[in-house]
């Protein structure tokens, strides 16, 4: 069984899952247990599998995958207020790795903004503002600086580019309440020259699912700085969607959480919405399109 039958990945958005009616000899998700170590054989095929998922060719797919996901962005810093910001994040198909993220607005009285995210080892993202009507491309320092300022979530962990990057199997075991295995990633030169403080990356796959439950960012030391990571999920018709993913700081103590507060699944949209000229366009999904996830 494909992939493609097993997940959904918003854009890769610390990619999370989807399952549907159709896991014949699956136990119903999400399933609990421990993960046996993997050969390192076996260990290459799964990443391997991944990676393929990431990055196939759209024009094999059939129609009416597209889908866009409502969402809100609650930051929570240790200390002060809290501050809030929602939007649209959708995809021409499940699991892809290219996404667009429209923001209702990033500042307050301001107008929309979208982003444009396609993942390789070297990620590419566009930035487009109603208030500059104009497309800019996004260099390595604005992948790694937060989407909206002052909240935790960048572009580089929405894309997770590390996962094409040389990798090492660590280990084996439960993560977020489901069995994984753990891969470690080196930070290349372009991203240590942004971010002199990271030494390496690592990412729990999911043992059943080949899904990612949890991206950990580290310096030198041995306890991770930043934690992306899988909370909940919300079954919507035949599909597992992902209902809550926490991004924490640890250098700070504070967290930024994402919820998807509805979704539109088997949509058509037009692949010129999903191209950086096409970033100026509204996404024209309509309101009855939507499901809640309360």
């Amino acid at each position: 069984m494909s992939l493609a039958t097993k997940f959904l990945i918003l854009g890769s958005l610390l990619s999370v899952f989807w399952a549907n009616d159709q896991l014949v000899g699956k136990s119903p998700f999400p399933a609990r247990g421990f993960a046996k170590v993997l050969t390192a054989e076996e260990a290459d095929l799964r990443l391997s599998r991944y990676r393929g998922f990431l990055t196939r060719d759209l024009n094999a797919t059939v129609h009416h995958n597209a889908y866009a996901l409502r969402f809100r962005l609650r930051h929570m810093p240790r200390r002060g207020s809290e501050s809030q910001c929602s939007g649209i994040l959708s995809g021409q198909s499940l699991g892809h790795g290219t996404s667009r993220i429209d923001f209702d607005s990033i500042a307050i009285g301001g107008s929309r903004v979208s982003l444009l995210l396609s993942n390789s080892e070297r990620p590419k993202a566009w930035r487009y503002s109603v208030d500059d009507d104009e497309t800019q491309s996004l260099d390595s320092a604005g992948l790694l600086s937060p989407l909206v300022p002052g909240m935790n979530q960048t572009a580089f962990e929405l894309l997770m580019p590390f996962v094409f990057w040389s990798a090492t199997y660590e280990k084996s075991g439960k993560v977020a309440g489901r069995p994984a295995h753990v891969y470690r990633f080196e930070c290349p030169p372009w991203v240590r020259t942004v971010r002199p403080s990271w030494n390496r990356i690592t990412l729990a796959l999911d043992d059943d699912y080949e899904a990612p439950l949890r991206v950990e960012t580290f310096s030198n030391r041995s306890v991770a700085h930043k934690t992306y990571i899988l909370n909940s999920l919300k079954k919507i018709e035949s599909t597992w969607i992902p209902k809550t993913f926490d991004c924490k700081n640890r250098n700070d103590r504070s967290n930024t959480r994402f919820e998807v507060l509805s979704a539109a699944l088997k949509l058509d949209l037009d692949p010129i919405l999903f191209k950086p000229e096409g970033l100026d366009r509204e996404l024209p999904v309509p309101e009855e399109s939507y499901l809640s996830t309360q």
